[in-house]
């Protein structure tokens, strides 16, 4: 059996919807960390990592606690389909159903009553997860909570932080952008975080400057560049190979790979990403490039999971769409780490 976290000095983290970016910085940082992980390559990439899961399914805990293991953090990253600006939309729309639903006091009930109630409110089951972590923090009053969703749940996680001030905790809420923490990407994600030992909760500081793509020259003050794709894939001229870049142009080459990439996703066509900013390009969506969209650069799994902070021989499992599904729905482990460094 397995020592407390209280009896080891070793913190603790139950991990909902773990994937391995969380589980990356966790093991960086010497946390404890238990995955919970319904894809079946994710929970094999966890395994090749080192990683424990320790059970499948979200709901499983919120119906029979006694799966969960003792934990003095709770780590949540709900999917995010529904919420992001690259999908439907469904969720967006559905903002006003979850406050309510959070307003109702409905993240009180376990996991069945719970999905029931969110299902009478029209949400389909893969929205209605982001009450789950809500669901969890009541049930297992942990010491420390950080939450990662998409920036349009904002107004949920500051829903939930008024919830958690109620029962004890100091709260952070705001957007984080992935590149002031030295990961290779303009990535923006909703943060919260909340803690319940008499220190005052606050999102982590800036390590590197947000990148300007009106104006790439121009810093944050006293903050070291952001990163650039050239410079996390090793170029040894800050170039990539010819022929990675969709057109001819050297010059339109280069400009590309010393530029952050823009957000990655995990619905993305395989092998493509873009710099944002980019001739045709959204900044925050590379789900609808095409490669042959100017601006557009071919990348393999390896370098994708590179981009998102990674390190290059992670063991990812899986097929290759598998393996790019897995890096594009994972938090940045540098991004991760930052938050996570806040309750040490």
């Amino acid at each position: 059996m397995a020592l407390s976290s209280r009896m080891t000095n070793t913190l603790r983290a139950l991990d909902l919807f773990a994937g391995t970016g969380w589980g990356v910085a966790a093991q960086r940082l010497g946390i404890e960390e238990y995955g919970v992980e319904i894809m079946p390559e994710a929970v094999a990439t966890r395994e090749a990592a080192g990683m424990m899961t320790a059970y499948r399914d979200v709901w499983d805990g919120l119906a029979d606690p006694t799966l969960i293991p003792e934990h003095d953090l709770l780590i949540a990253s709900p999917p995010c389909q529904t919420f992001s600006m690259a999908g439907k939309g469904s969720g967006r729309r559905a903002l006003d159903d979850v406050l309510a639903l959070i307003a109702s006091g409905a993240w009180l009930r376990d996991g069945t009553a719970l999905r029931d109630a969110a299902r009478e409110a029209g949400l389909d089951d893969r929205t209605a997860l982001v009450l789950s972590p809500l669901a969890y923090a009541a049930q297992t009053s942990p010491t420390y909570i950080a939450l990662e969703q998409v920036p349009t749940v904002l107004p949920v996680w500051e829903a939930v932080g008024d919830v958690l001030r109620e029962l004890g905790y100091s709260v952070a809420v705001g957007v984080l952008s992935a590149e002031q923490y030295g990961v290779p990407q303009t990535r923006k994600r909703a943060i919260l975080v909340a803690r319940r030992d008499s220190v005052e909760a606050a999102l982590p500081t800036p390590t590197h400057s947000r990148y300007y793509a009106r104006d790439p020259l121009r810093l944050d003050a006293g903050l070291p560049r952001w990163t650039s794709m050239a410079e996390a894939l090793r170029f040894d001229d800050g170039v990539a190979p010819v022929g990675a870049l969709q057109g001819d142009d050297p010059a339109a080459m280069r400009w590309a790979w010393e530029k952050p990439a823009s957000t990655i996703v995990g619905s993305f066509c395989p092998d493509v990403v873009s710099s944002p900013g980019g001739s045709g390009t959204r900044p925050t969506d590379v789900s609808r490039h095409r490669q042959d969209r100017p601006g557009s650069i071919k990348v393999t799994a390896e370098q994708a999971g590179v981009l998102q902070s990674y390190p290059a021989d992670f063991p990812f499992q899986g097929s290759k769409t598998k393996r790019f599904l897995q890096i594009g729905n994972a938090v940045p482990p540098l991004l991760a780490e930052a938050v996570l460094r806040t309750f040490l």
